[in-house]
C-alpha cells in the first residue's frame, strides 16, 4: 500500500511539474535524404559508376526548454540512417570463348548513426506556430555496410561490413524550418525540414583524388510533443 501511494504521489508530482514547467518532451520520425561530399570521382569511371543521394529514415526523442519569450533550447537523440546509392555496370563472361555480357546493378552505402543535435529554437509568431532552429550536432557511428542487387553468375553479392573503415564520430551544423500544430490538451504536432551539413571527414582510408567523405542530409521530420 505504501508503495502504491508513493507511486501515485510521484506520478501526480511529475504531472503537475510537466504542466507548469517550461519543458516539453516528445517523439519524432521521418525521412532522410542523404549523400556524401568532399571527393570527385575520376571521369574514366563515369561509364560504369555513378553516385547519387538516397532515401532512408530516422526516429528518436526530443526535449525542449523555453528560455524566454519566443526563444527555446531543443535537444534530440535520433537513430538515423545516412545512405548513398551507386548505379554500376560490370562486364562478365561465363567461359573464355563466350561473348561478354554487361550486368547493371545498384549498390548502397548505409551508415547507421546516433545523432545528438543541440538546437536553439526561435518562434516567429506569438502562438509559436512557425519556427526556425539551428545549432551543432554530434554523431556516433553504430555500423556501416554496403549492399547490392547484383545477380550475375559466379559473383558474390553478399553485404559487406565497412564499419572498421569509417571513423566513429561525426560533427556538423543543423538548420531547420518548421511549423507547430496545436492539438489541445498540452499536445503539439510539429513538421520540419532540416539540413544537416557534416564538417568532419568520416572515412579512414584515402579517397579519389585525395578527397574525403563528409555527410550531408535533408530530413523531413514529423513529431509530437507533450508539456
Amino acid at each position: 500500500m505504501k508503495k502504491l501511494l508513493f507511486r501515485l504521489t510521484l506520478l501526480m508530482t511529475l504531472s503537475t511539474y510537466s504542466q507548469n514547467s517550461k519543458i516539453k518532451f516528445g517523439f519524432q520520425g521521418g525521412l532522410n535524404y542523404s549523400n556524401f561530399r568532399g571527393y570527385t570521382i575520376p571521369s574514366s569511371f563515369n561509364q560504369f559508376y555513378s553516385e547519387s543521394p538516397a532515401f532512408a529514415y530516422l526516429f528518436g526523442v526530443n526535449f525542449e526548454y523555453k528560455i524566454q519569450g519566443k526563444l527555446g533550447l531543443k535537444l534530440e537523440l535520433n537513430y538515423e540512417r545516412k545512405s548513398q546509392k551507386a548505379d554500376q555496370s560490370i562486364e562478365l563472361r561465363e567461359n573464355f570463348d563466350d561473348p561478354s555480357q554487361i550486368y547493371n546493378f545498384t549498390s548502397r552505402k548505409n551508415y547507421d548513426y546516433l545523432i545528438l543535435p543541440i538546437l536553439l529554437k526561435y518562434n516567429f509568431t506569438n502562438k509559436n506556430s512557425f519556427y526556425l532552429n539551428g545549432g551543432p550536432f554530434i554523431g556516433y557511428l553504430l555500423k556501416s555496410k554496403i549492399t547490392n542487387d547484383l545477380n550475375a553468375p559466379g559473383i558474390n553479392s553478399d553485404d559487406v561490413d565497412t564499419t572498421k573503415d569509417n571513423k566513429k564520430t561525426d560533427v556538423g551544423i543543423s538548420l531547420g524550418l518548421g511549423k507547430n500544430f496545436d492539438l489541445g490538451e498540452n499536445k503539439t504536432i510539429n513538421v520540419e525540414i532540416r539540413e544537416n551539413l557534416g564538417l568532419a571527414n568520416t572515412n579512414k582510408k584515402p579517397l579519389w583524388n585525395g578527397g574525403n567523405a563528409k555527410t550531408n542530409s535533408i530530413n523531413l521530420i514529423v513529431g509530437i510533443s507533450f508539456n
